[in-house]
């Protein structure tokens, strides 16, 4: 894990932590930062790249030199969106940050709801929550330029998830979500499924750990720029990771 440069011991109490996954993301990462900064100017952001061969990274570290609140862990060797999203919360606990956002590094999630994530957490009258997934699948949410199969899939694997795994959510495989970093430690974080299923095992072990996690309605838009790093192969080991978690739950019944 390397910075684009030293970071202060910690962050200031309080701070929330926009993290961003990428690979091969350069056509849109300039607009995103520029889009979250601008509706959530307190936050740090922080990129996770697995050293994309499009220069993604150098973009990052370019604006990271320029303004201070940017961050980048370039990652050497190591792919995967599961590990990156991990390395980029064990880092953000490391810096002292309270809130941790993720989202897709395309564009498909819509940064004006980062606010609406935040404020799920703590709900006015209520006991706050630990985290806050951002749903295409509760009333109000909505998919956009989605083919068939891909609702169906998306269908099949949160619905997999809401009763084998009892993971008690509508959109598990959501990859939009707020996090706050105090339940972080009463997960167990080993062995987390390294690709596409990272979002479910993680919802399944913070489940089984007690947090309290909501659901606010988003749309989610397919990216217009770059190409998915979805592919055959990953989605298998994905489906194969999902039907080992719900072994060990039955088992454990």
């Amino acid at each position: 894990m390397q910075a684009t440069r030293p970071t202060p011991p910690q962050w200031p109490p309080g701070t929330t932590v926009v993290q961003i996954a990428t690979f091969n993301e350069a056509a849109s990462i300039g607009p995103l930062l520029e889009a979250v900064h601008a509706i959530v100017p307190h936050a740090q952001i922080l990129v996770i790249d697995d050293n994309s061969p499009d220069g993604t990274a150098k973009i990052v570290t370019k604006q990271s030199k320029e303004k201070e609140y940017i961050h980048l862990l370039l990652r050497i060797d190591r792919r995967g969106l599961g590990t990156a999203t991990l390395e980029g919360l064990q880092f953000a606990r490391k810096m002292g940050a309270e809130f941790a956002i993720h989202l897709d590094g395309d564009l498909s999630h819509d940064p004006a709801d980062l606010p609406r994530l935040l404020e799920a957490l703590t709900p006015p009258n209520e006991e706050p929550f630990d985290i806050a997934i951002g749903s295409r699948k509760i009333p109000g949410g909505n998919t956009v330029g989605w083919s068939v199969k891909r609702r169906v899939i998306s269908w099949l694997v949160c619905r997999f998830t809401r009763v084998a795994l009892r993971v008690p959510v509508r959109d598990g495989s959501s990859g939009f979500r707020a996090i706050r970093m105090q339940c972080i430690a009463k997960i167990d974080l080993t062995n987390l499924s390294s690709g596409y299923a990272f979002f479910e095992d993680f919802l399944w072990r913070a489940h089984r750990s007690g947090a309290r996690i909501t659901e606010i309605p988003i749309t989610f838009t397919n990216r217009k720029i770059g190409k998915s790093k979805a592919n055959g192969i990953e989605m298998l080991r994905g489906a194969y990771d999902l039907i080992k978690l719900a072994v060990y739950t039955c088992l454990k019944r």
